[in-house]
């Protein structure tokens, strides 16, 4: 495959190569990182199809803007093909999925052959231990330019592997962050496993107070700007390429976007929740953030969209799992449906939607009559190849948000199913490979028959995509789900805030047992403890048992006949 750089402009909706057969070619980008602009979108086409493998950055030895010095050679009579000559540089992709998805439609001679036309910096460093290249990842221009964003930060730990055929894996992390007694805590995640327990998600749990939501800000706050003290963040670079916050309390205060932060890979970080920016017109500031019910909403329905992009983009790379089909599967364990749908404008043409072979009859859904007609356009596993995602995005009507049919009938989900779905498709349509997912409380917005099915479905999730998560909780039911060695109980003492692992099998669990170990219950006296105490001051457990007849459980029993003991 040609690798080739002829000086064309990026534009809103780039044309594929002009030159003929594969082609790669680079496109100028005036992004600029603290000085250095290294930035090159990309256009590629194989085998006749246009692969969309997002931006890579190349940082030539001595230069501070790239282009300046490839047009240079361009004007001396350079082809625009790669290798570049005479020229030392580097690169590196803004995400590891560049050439995941080279390697599932080239064989991986000529992958390896593209990293090295392009000198990609982990291939080079980690691999060939190019001397050279290792020289020029200690230079200011790597540092604050090709590994200014996470997700190129990732590319130059894994792309190595990625190109070997190894897996990558998130490893075990730690944290160091200011506990709630004012002294700096480490927390250490476990998600390497040492046995056959699943592993990809770590709960903290403890009474109120204690700052279990407070660790999950600071992770967001160290991973958007990582401390310049070692007293403080991750204790070595994580291999996570984004993380994603899901917090519907209506008191946090996680950053909802990336607005006024100076970071081009705006997908790094990710917040689902109640809380949004107001749109605001483009020529003034970032719109005021808002507390909403129409924000799940209006996310859910463009994460369903980005779901059908992703399967449509990614589907070439070898283990790719397929994001509508997991939505599909995942859902249906809560409430059956058909499939999913996005509202679009009834004066559109819906057959538009769609590529002219489809092999479909009826393509769309209405609903209502006159002013209240609604149209729909079903999204689902079995049509992601025909669904044209672009004028999807551009038309759907978000602030409807997503409706699920049965029978070509919309269903009237609950307000716990709906809120699930939501967050299920949010999820999807953000999770990337070695993805971070922090969620604050799931017990606030989930009864407990949707928790377990939540952290269920967040298990099925992170194996799919490599991925892990970090709850924070006061659900015994949810812990019951995680291994010991994955939960956190924060205690406070005299000493300061204690972080301990329960000494017994958490998986599968007591939940009383797991209840009374993290929050002492067994040390407190209960409403209905002193309600039975307050009987046996004027009558005997014998005659309270017979009065209460049918309304009685075992357990009581046992209770009422202990405390009359101890009494």
């Amino acid at each position: 495959m040609k690798i080739v750089y002829r000086g064309r402009a990026t534009r809103r909706r780039n044309t594929p190569p002009e030159l003929e057969g594969d082609v790669l070619e680079l496109l100028v980008d005036n992004w600029d990182d603290y000085g250095f602009k290294t930035s090159f979108p990309t256009v590629c086409r194989i085998s006749g199809n246009v692969v969309e493998l997002g931006m890579i950055r190349l940082l030539i030895d001595g230069v501070h803007t790239s282009k300046e010095h490839l047009d240079k050679l361009l004007s001396q009579g350079w082809s625009g093909e790669f290798p570049i000559p005479e020229t030392d540089y580097i690169s590196t992709p803004s995400e590891i999925t560049f050439y995941e998805q080279l390697m599932g439609v080239l064989p991986d001679s000529e992958v390896i052959e593209v990293a090295q036309r392009l000198r990609d910096a982990s291939y080079l460093v980690q691999v060939l231990g190019d001397e050279k290249a290792i020289a020029m990842t200690k230079s200011k221009g790597f540092e604050n330019s090709l590994q200014r964003e996470r997700g190129s930060q990732k590319a130059y730990l894994d792309v190595s592997r990625v190109l070997e055929r190894k897996a990558t894996a998130v490893l075990d992390l730690g944290f160091k962050f200011n506990d709630v007694c004012g002294n700096i805590s480490t927390l250490n995640l476990k998600f390497q496993a040492g046995n056959p327990l699943p592993h990809d998600v770590n709960a903290l749990i403890g009474p109120n107070g204690v700052g279990k939501s407070r660790v999950l800000h600071q992770v967001v706050e160290d991973w958007l700007a990582p401390s310049k003290s070692d007293a403080l963040g991750f204790t070595t670079r994580p291999n996570l390429s984004q993380i994603v916050v899901v917090s519907y309390s209506p008191f946090e205060q996680f950053p909802v976007d990336l607005q006024g932060r100076r970071l081009k890979d705006q997908d790094a970080y990710r917040y689902y929740g109640f809380r949004g920016r107001q749109p605001s017109p483009d020529t003034a500031p970032a719109g005021r953030i808002r507390l909403s019910h129409a924000v799940p909403k209006k996310n859910a329905a463009s994460a369903l969209i980005e779901c059908l992009s992703h399967d449509k983009r990614y589907r070439p790379i070898s283990g790719w799992t397929l994001k509508m089909m997991t939505m599909e599967s995942v859902l249906r364990s809560a409430f059956e449906f058909d499939y999913a749908a996005v509202n679009i404008a009834p004066n559109r043409r819906a057959k538009s939607f769609y590529r002219e072979d489809t092999p479909f009859g009826d393509m769309f859904l209405e609903t209502g009559e006159g002013e209240e007609r609604k149209l729909f356009i079903p999204i689902q596993s079995s049509m992601v190849e025909y669904l044209d995602d672009e004028k999807l995005r551009e038309r759907v009507l978000l602030a409807e948000g997503v409706t699920f049919f049965r029978d070509k009938h919309p269903l009237q989900l609950s307000s716990g199913q709906r809120l699930f779905a939501y967050v299920v498709i949010n999820i999807l349509g953000a999770i990337r490979r070695n993805s971070l997912i922090l969620v604050d409380e799931p017990e606030l917005f989930l009864h407990p028959t949707l928790e377990i099915q939540f952290v269920d479905m967040l298990k099925k999730i992170l194996v799919r995509f490599n991925s892990k998560a970090l709850l924070a909780t006061h659900s015994e039911v949810t812990v019951r789900e995680i291994p010991a060695d994955c939960v956190h109980v924060f205690e406070k003492t005299a000493e300061g805030l204690a972080i301990k692992r329960p000494p017994f099998q958490t998986f599968g669990g007591d939940v009383q047992r797991i209840s009374s170990y993290v929050f002492g219950d067994s040390q407190s006296s209960k409403p209905f403890e002193r309600w039975i105490e307050e009987q046996l001051e004027d009558t005997s457990g014998k005659k309270l048992i017979e009065a209460l007849g049918d309304q009685i459980n075992e357990e009581l029993i046992v209770q009422i006949k202990a405390m009359e003991r101890r009494r």
